[in-house]
């Protein structure tokens, strides 16, 4: 079965997207106007399965509210605005390239079945100059250590720490630290991932992509992961590396 994917996004991450993309059997891609110049099919969504945009913006919405009205899926590159409202039936899935995105997803893949979560901390990288203190990352190889700041929590666990760390590297890393208590007492896991930015961007607006054309997120609104872990397993089949390591 063919799943098609329409795509309001521009620029090297376009180009970037279409390849990790394309390269998945079954998958079909088409590239919706975003220009007076731009080429592409029909600015319409009718026959399509899943709509990706770079952001929700005055642009794009237009298109997303198609898609809500359609029965879409609509997968974000970006945070979703302050605010968002979308029909509640409606799928919509924000921060499918954002670390923070990246870093839940990686931390709802890490519980094990029938498991509860106890305490977690998710690490990742923004753009920005490096602080000179705040609370110590460690991240995989070749980021290393960096100060963090504080986030605001993506995931519906109640214990969780959230550290954006900014960097002025090319390269972006995610570390999630998590315990939990299961049926044999419980334990802890440490998991990271590290990559160029521009590439694990893609691959992660990608696999969000796949995902949905899955069925892999139920109604409503949320970020990439999912509880079956279909996000991080298609991201890894796109070459995203996920390091396993013993905290310190």
């Amino acid at each position: 079965m063919t799943r098609r994917i329409a795509l309001h996004t521009e620029g090297d991450r376009s180009n970037r997207l279409i390849r990790v993309l394309q390269a998945v059997h079954g998958i079909e891609v088409g590239r919706l106007p975003t220009g007076p110049d731009s080429v592409g099919p029909p600015g319409s969504l009718a026959g399509w399965d899943v709509l990706g945009v770079d952001a929700v913006t005055g642009a794009s919405r237009p298109l997303v509210e198609e898609a809500c009205d359609l029965g879409l899926p609509v997968v974000a590159a970006s945070d979703l605005p302050p605010r968002f409202a979308a029909d509640p039936d409606a799928t919509i899935v924000g921060g499918a390239g954002s670390g923070a995105g990246l870093a839940a997803a990686l931390a709802m893949s890490m519980l094990p079945r029938s498991a509860e979560p106890l305490k977690a901390r998710l690490a990742w990288t923004v753009a920005g100059r490096p602080l000179q203190a705040g609370r110590a990352v460690t991240f995989p190889e070749p980021v290393g250590p960096l100060w963090a700041g504080w986030g605001e929590n993506p995931l519906p666990w109640q214990d969780v720490e959230c550290c954006p760390a900014p960097t002025d590297s090319a390269w972006r890393a995610v570390r999630v630290d998590l315990e939990f208590r299961d049926a044999e007492g419980g334990g802890s896991l440490v998991h990271g991932v590290s990559d160029e930015g521009r590439f694990l961007d893609a691959v992660c607006f990608g696999a969000a992509i796949l995902a949905a054309a899955r069925g892999a997120y139920p109604g409503g609104v949320g970020g990439p992961g999912d509880p079956d872990g279909v996000f991080v397993r298609l991201a890894q089949d796109a070459g995203m590396q996920v390091a396993r390591f013993v905290s310190a």
